[in-house]
C-alpha cells in the first residue's frame, strides 16, 4: 500500500522541476515585458498565462485524454513546447540554443519511435504478467493482465477482480440476495468486472439494472464477460444519483459496488441523502448492501469510527442494519429483520455456489463474528451527509493508520509553511494570498456541490477548470482598463466583496439542494458562480501588481508566489481538513472569514 510519504516524494520528484521552472519563467517574462514596454505588464502576463492554462485544459479534456495514450500526449505537448522555444530562439538569434534543441528533440524522437514507452511503463506496473488490454480513459487507466491461467482486472493499478476469485462475487451477491424472498428487480451500482452479475442471475430475477458512469468499464464487460447474453441485464451509462432522480423504478435488492468513501466524490454514495434517495426506489422490505475493507474480528479506532458512522447513517433510513464479515465487511440494511442463515437460505433456494455454502461457511460462526463487530460500534458519532462528509475523513484516517502518521501532522506542516510567508508578506500580498485561498477553495466546493446536486459528469469537471482559468485571465487583463485609479481602499473593497460572496454561498447551496431546477439552470448557475469567484481573484492579482512599488520582477515574484501559495494551501486544507471536519457550509464560511479579516487589515493599514 502506498503511503503519504511516498506520495509526497513522488509528487515532489515529478512536479517540482516543471513548477520551479514555470515560476521562474513567469517572473522573468513579466520583468522583461515590463522593461521593454516601459510600464507594469505583470498582470497582462498573468492573464496570458491563465489563458494558456485554459487552452491547455481544453486540449487535454476534449482531445488528448480521449484519443491519445499518456506518452503520446506528452510527446505532443513536448513537440509544441520545442517548436515555440525554437521559434523564439531563432527570432532572438540564439542559434546555439536552437542547435542544441534540435539535436535533443531528434534524439528523443529516435528513442520515442523505437520504443513503446506506454507499454514499457505498464509492464513495470504489472511485473510477471502479460498485458492483454490497456486503455487510458477520462476516469483512469483500465488494464487487463494474465498470469498463468488467471486473468486480472485493474483500474488505476488497483486490482478490481481476478478470474479465479469466486469469494468476492459470491459474497457480494448472495449475502443480500438471500435476504429477500424471490427478488425480481435488482439494482447494481458499478462492479461489473467482478463477475457479480453471474451470481445474481442464479436467482429467479426478472430484471437487473446495472448503472455505471464509466462507459469503458461497460465495454470491457461486454468484450470479456459476454453480458449481452444475460437477458435480464439492462446496462445504464449514467451517474447513479442522476439515474435515481430520473426514474420511478422500484427494486427488491440494491447492491452498491462503488469505491469506498476515500474521496469526497464517492462519499456522497454513503450519505444520509443517498440512502433516503435509495429508499424511495425500494419495495417494502427491500435490502441494500455495500462493503468496507475487512476488519477481521478486531476494530481499531479508525475502522470502528467508520463503521459506526455508516451504521448510524443507515439507521436514519432503515430499521435494521447488519454487518457480515467475509473477505470484506458487508453492510446490509432493510426495514425487515435480516438473517444470518446465509448458507441455509442458499440451500433452500437450491442455488449452486462454489464458496458460499455449508461446506465452507458456518452460519452460527458468521452470526457470532457479526455480533462481535456490531457490539464494538458506538452511536457517539456524527451522521455522514453530502454537505458534511465525515466518512471521507474517517477513510483518510483509516488509510493513515497503516503508516503511523498523525492525521493532523500534514495540516500543521501546511499551516507553518504558508503561515511563515503570509506573515512576512506585505499587506497587499496578504490579500493576494487570501484571494488565492478563496479562489481555489470555492472552485473545489462548487465542483463537489454540483456533483451532489446533479451527479458526476467528467466533461463538466474539465469545464469547471477551464472557466476558472478563463475567469482569472479576464479579471487580470481587464482590471486596468475598467479601473483607471487603483488604491488600497479599492483593493480592500474587492476583498470584502469576495468575502460577502462567499458568505452567501451556503444559502445558495441549501436552496439548490432543496428545490428542483432543470439541468440547464443548474449548469448556468454553477458556471456563473465559478466565473464570479475566478474573475474576482484575477482582479485582486492585477490590483496587487499595480499597488507594488518595487522592481517589476520583485512585484511579479512576490504577488505570483503568494497567489500560488494561497491556492495550494486552500486546495490542501479545504479538501483534506476543512470539508471533512466542518462540512461544506462551515468550510465556506471559514474561507469568507479569512478574506473578511484580510480586507479589514488592508483597510485599517491604508
Amino acid at each position: 500500500m502506498v503511503g503519504i510519504t511516498q506520495v509526497f516524494y513522488y509528487s515532489l520528484f515529478l512536479l517540482s522541476p516543471f513548477c520551479v521552472i514555470a515560476g521562474m519563467l513567469f517572473t522573468l517574462i513579466a520583468k522583461d515585458e515590463s522593461f521593454l514596454s516601459d510600464k507594469n505588464r505583470v498582470d497582462a502576463i498573468y492573464a496570458w498565462e491563465s489563458a494558456g492554462s485554459m487552452m491547455g485544459g481544453i486540449i487535454l479534456n476534449f482531445v488528448l485524454i480521449w484519443y491519445f495514450k499518456t506518452f503520446e500526449s506528452l510527446y505532443i505537448l513536448m513537440a509544441i513546447g520545442v517548436f515555440v522555444t525554437l521559434y523564439l530562439a531563432v527570432k532572438t538569434n540564439h542559434t546555439f540554443i536552437s542547435g542544441i534543441l534540435i539535436f535533443v528533440f531528434l534524439a528523443f524522437n529516435f528513442l520515442y519511435f523505437q520504443n513503446d514507452l506506454d507499454k514499457s511503463v505498464r509492464e513495470l506496473s504489472f511485473p510477471n504478467q502479460e498485458i492483454q488490454f490497456v486503455k487510458d480513459t477520462p476516469f483512469g487507466v483500465l488494464a487487463i493482465t494474465k498470469h498463468a491461467e488467471q486473468t486480472n482486472y485493474y483500474e488505476n493499478n488497483v486490482l478490481m477482480a481476478s478470474s479465479g476469485d469466486v469469494t468476492v462475487k459470491e459474497e457480494a451477491a448472495h449475502f443480500p440476495m438471500v435476504q429477500y424472498d424471490n427478488p425480481k428487480n435488482v439494482l447494481v451500482l458499478s462492479g461489473i468486472i467482478t463477475g457479480i452479475l453471474d451470481e445474481i442471475v442464479k436467482h429467479p430475477v426478472q430484471r437487473i439494472d446495472y448503472v455505471d458512469v464509466n462507459p469503458w468499464v461497460i465495454k470491457i464487460a461486454k468484450d470479456f464477460f459476454e453480458i449481452d447474453s444475460m437477458k435480464p441485464v439492462h446496462i445504464i451509462k449514467d451517474d447513479p444519483i442522476r439515474y435515481l432522480k430520473s426514474v420511478d423504478q422500484k427494486y427488491d435488492v440494491v447492491i452498491i459496488n462503488l469505491p469506498k468513501p476515500s474521496t469526497i466524490q464517492f462519499n456522497r454514495f454513503y450519505s444520509q441523502e443517498f440512502f433516503l434517495l435509495l429508499k424511495n426506489h425500494l419495495t417494502p422490505n427491500a435490502v441494500i448492501s455495500f462493503s468496507m475493507p475487512s476488519s477481521s474480528n478486531y476494530l481499531n479506532e479508525e475502522a470502528r469510527n467508520l463503521l459506526s458512522i455508516l451504521n448510524k447513517t443507515l439507521k436514519t433510513a432503515f430499521d435494521h442494519v447488519m454487518i457480515l464479515p467475509g473477505s470484506e465487511d458487508y453492510i446490509l440494511a432493510s426495514d425487515k429483520e435480516l438473517t444470518y442463515q446465509i448458507t441455509e437460505q442458499i440451500a433452500a433456494k437450491n442455488i449452486l455456489t462454489q464458496y458460499v455454502n455449508d461446506y465452507y461457511f458456518d452460519d452460527d460462526l458468521l452470526k457470532s463474528r457479526s455480533q462481535l463487530i456490531m457490539g464494538q460500534l458506538t452511536d457517539d458519532v456524527p451522521l455522514n451527509k453530502s454537505y458534511n462528509p465525515v466518512c471521507y475523513q474517517s477513510q483518510i484516517k483509516l488509510w493513515l493508520s497503516h503508516f503511523d502518521v498523525n492525521y493532523w501532522l500534514p495540516a500543521l506542516i501546511i499551516l507553518l509553511f504558508s503561515g511563515f510567508f503570509f506573515i512576512r508578506a506585505s499587506d497587499v500580498n496578504k490579500g493576494v494570498f487570501a484571494a488565492g485561498f478563496a479562489g481555489t477553495s470555492i472552485e473545489f466546493v462548487l465542483l463537489l456541490v454540483f456533483q451532489v446536486i446533479y451527479g458526476y459528469v467528467y466533461v463538466v469537471a474539465g469545464m469547471f477548470i477551464m472557466i476558472f482559468m478563463g475567469g482569472l485571465a479576464v479579471g487580470a487583463y481587464y482590471t486596468p482598463k475598467v479601473f483607471k485609479t487603483i488604491d488600497r481602499k479599492l483593493f480592500s473593497r474587492i476583498l470584502l466583496f469576495i468575502a460577502l460572496f462567499v458568505f452567501v454561498l451556503p444559502a445558495i447551496f441549501i436552496l439548490l439542494k432543496n428545490i428542483y431546477l432543470p439541468a440547464v439552470v443548474i449548469f448556468i448557475t454553477f458556471f456563473l458562480l465559478l466565473a464570479f469567484i475566478s474573475i474576482s481573484t484575477g482582479v485582486v492579482f492585477s490590483m496587487a501588481t499595480r499597488l507594488g512599488h518595487n522592481d517589476h520582477g520583485v512585484i511579479a515574484s512576490n504577488v505570483y508566489g503568494l497567489d500560488l501559495l494561497g491556492a495550494a494551501a486552500g486546495a490542501l486544507l479545504f479538501a483534506i481538513y476543512l470539508v471533512p471536519v466542518a462540512g461544506f457550509l462551515w468550510s465556506v464560511v471559514i474561507t469568507g472569514v479569512l478574506n473578511l479579516f484580510v480586507a479589514g487589515w488592508v483597510w485599517v493599514k491604508k
